[in-house]
């Protein structure tokens, strides 16, 4: 495949009702950003609103006016998992806390199964399906995610969509998702 073949335009109407904009928009008018030269506390252990959406929790931050590069830090709950999803944007993922692993695939290929803990950095590519797991039953886990989501809104390219396992439950933008895991076989990633 192609450099481009997986670009897609934010205004793509095919699937219109797994699009997570809607939901994230109202967040952020809820619960604004964090601005600033700095996020003041501890990623490790800040308090952070329920996003079920996503099926954790998380903080969005847009410091020192940057319009370009934007961030977030979300929180998975020991045992759980994020809804399984893709986007239009650049990530880099830092896991600030705890263990787990991420299964990422593009539509029709193979899933790689990419393990992380403290300290680890990873980045699914683009429009590449991924869903992140916490592997622990008592301690949550918490990754710092870094996008150029300034810049794709600003193109009007932005998009994120769920994956067509993730059941909606609700209408509007208040509504949860059925967050089923990733069912599936997966390559595991080299080992470093």
């Amino acid at each position: 495949m192609g450099e481009w073949d997986y670009q897609v335009l934010a205004n793509d109407a095919r699937n219109v009702s797994a699009s997570e904009m809607a939901a994230r928009d109202e967040f952020n008018r809820q619960y604004p950003p964090v601005t600033g030269l700095a996020v003041p506390g501890d990623l490790r252990t800040m308090e952070l609103p329920y996003r079920p959406w996503r099926n954790n929790h998380g903080r969005f931050f847009h410091l020192a006016d940057n319009n370009i590069i934007q961030a977030h830090v979300s929180e998975i709950a020991p045992g759980g998992h994020t809804t399984r999803h893709r986007h239009t944007t650049e990530a880099y993922i830092y896991i600030v806390r705890g263990t787990g692993y991420s299964i990422v695939n593009y539509e029709g290929e193979p899933e790689q199964r990419v393990d992380w803990s403290e300290g680890s950095l990873f980045s699914p590519p683009v429009w590449a399906w991924h869903q992140h797991f916490n592997t622990s039953d008592d301690e949550v886990a918490r990754y710092l995610a870094v996008q150029d989501t300034g810049l794709l809104r600003h193109l009007r390219l932005h998009m994120i969509e769920r994956h067509p396992s993730q059941t909606k439950v609700g209408e509007g933008t208040d509504y949860a998702v059925d967050a089923a895991p990733a069912d599936v076989d997966y390559e595991e990633a080299p080992a470093p």
